[in-house]
């Protein structure tokens, strides 16, 4: 039996899993980017801000010296630490949580769905001496950066009986950063995200979505995974592009030579040898 086969078969068998059967076939492809056209409006929404991404960019470079200090993840030993080419978190999406975090100067920090980000957020705030309060949801335990944390909440975020006070305790310039399961289903983690934070939030928050591609589609290993968040995210930034105003699409940044060539003197450091420098962070601003 090939290992493709004896993975599905260990996945249809082990609880972890849950099996989804459609009664319609899906043929899972990107339709939008890559060999395909661009989605014509959502490329104009997301290439409209190129100025905001620029400028935003740019102060990222003011962080230059502590960022380069950040070490590959074979030379790190200080699980406190963040590090290039942990598996998770590429080398934009580091920049970008430490440089918007140095931007905005958050009050607070909420995170659902936690672990290399929060290394980064723990270092950006100690660094620029902000007070930021650190909130991290995540369903597992996470005893590796619980003390980075200033509250935990380990549980599932659809198990919780309220999630009001998010909305209620975020104000203007504070973060909301969200990685979570990247599937929106019935009661599913990304389902509430969208439909009970995102619409209710107040002006000024800053919103992070990881693992998104817009204007791009997925690229086909996500849409083997069934990934469908950024779906939903699209048809809120379409609906209304002012309200859910685009200020940092890192995806978008990697692959336009002209803003990745903003962040070059960052790579040009013993340090960044080898890292990945793209991106999959994806960055709003509430109007």
């Amino acid at each position: 039996m090939g290992e493709s086969k004896l993975k599905s078969l260990y996945r249809f068998l082990s609880p972890k899993y849950q099996s989804i059967h459609l009664d319609y076939k899906v043929n899972t492809k990107p339709r939008c980017g890559y060999d395909n056209p661009w989605h014509p409006l959502l490329f104009e929404v997301v290439n409209a801000n190129r100025q905001i991404y620029n400028d935003l960019l740019t102060s990222f470079l003011e962080h230059i010296d502590k960022i380069q200090e950040i070490r590959n993840s074979k030379d790190e030993t200080d699980e406190d630490k963040i590090a290039w080419n942990n598996g998770f978190l590429p080398g934009l999406d580091i920049i970008g949580i430490y440089g918007m975090i140095a931007k905005y100067k958050p009050s607070k920090y909420i995170e659902i769905g936690s672990g290399n980000s929060t290394k980064v957020a723990r270092k950006s705030i100690k660094e620029n001496n902000l007070n930021t309060e650190i909130i991290s949801i995540d369903p597992y335990p996470r005893a590796n950066i619980d003390h980075l944390s200033d509250k935990v909440i380990r549980k599932p975020f659809e198990d919780l009986l309220d999630n009001k006070f998010i909305v209620d305790s975020l104000n203007e310039n504070d973060i909301l950063f969200i990685d979570n399961s990247h599937r929106v289903f019935p009661n599913s983690d990304a389902m509430i995200c969208f439909l009970e934070l995102l619409p209710f939030l107040n002006k000024g928050v800053v919103v992070h979505f990881h693992d998104i591609y817009i204007p791009y589609d997925y690229p086909q290993f996500m849409c083997d995974r069934f990934y469908n968040e950024q779906y939903m995210l699209a048809a809120f930034i379409l609906a209304n592009p002012a309200k859910y105003k685009t200020i940092l699409p890192n995806y978008f940044i990697s692959e336009d030579k002209e803003l990745s060539d903003v962040m070059a003197p960052m790579w040009n450091h013993p340090n960044l040898v080898g890292v990945e420098k793209h991106g999959g962070s994806f960055w709003l601003q509430i109007n």
